[in-house]
This record gives structure tokens, sequence and C-alpha cells, in this order.
């Protein structure tokens, strides 16, 4: 499984850790996840989270601490964080 971060998502979950609270000695991070979405689809969601949550694989991101569900890893086995440019979203997806 292989997951890339633009410099840009890197940049904006820094900054939004910041204003979480977040130290750079804190276990804080982001974790990714697959949720239910609306329509009744699966997407991923990123979130803040104080440590990962069992199961998820840790991944360093420009040094920024990922927590990535094993959701995630099944639905984008070569996944992208990038930020959405029409909402200026961190978005997840296939690197492809």
């Amino acid at each position: 499984m292989g997951i890339e971060v633009t410099d840009e998502a890197v940049e904006v979950l820094r900054r939004s850790l910041e204003l979480f609270g977040a130290t750079p000695r804190s276990a804080a991070g982001v974790r990714l996840r697959m949720v239910r979405a609306l329509g009744g689809g699966l997407e991923a969601q990123v979130e803040f989270a104080s440590e990962a949550a069992p199961g998820d694989r840790e991944v360093d991101a420009g040094g920024v601490r990922l927590f990535v569900d094993p959701g995630v890893v099944e639905a984008f086995p070569d996944a992208l964080v990038t930020v959405d440019p029409q909402h200026d979203d961190v978005v997840v997806r296939p690197a492809s």
C-alpha cells in the first residue's frame, strides 16, 4: 500500500493541527477512515485524533502523523491525500 501526500495537503494539515492545539511532541495526528456517505456509498473522512486506533497504520507525511484506517487501505491501495481546489478541503482519492 502506498500513500502519497501532496505538499499542499501537508501544509493544510500542519496548520490545522496547530489550530487543534497539537504540538510537535504530542502524539496527535490526522486519521483517515472510511465512512458511509449520504448516498449510501463509502467516502474517506479526514479527522483529528489524539492517537492511532487499533489496526491503524501510522504514516509520517512531512512531519504530520497520519493514522490510516484499514478501510482506506482496502478502498484505495494507492491513495493520494491532496487538497480539493474547489472547496479547499483535504481529500483522499485513488492516486491514479
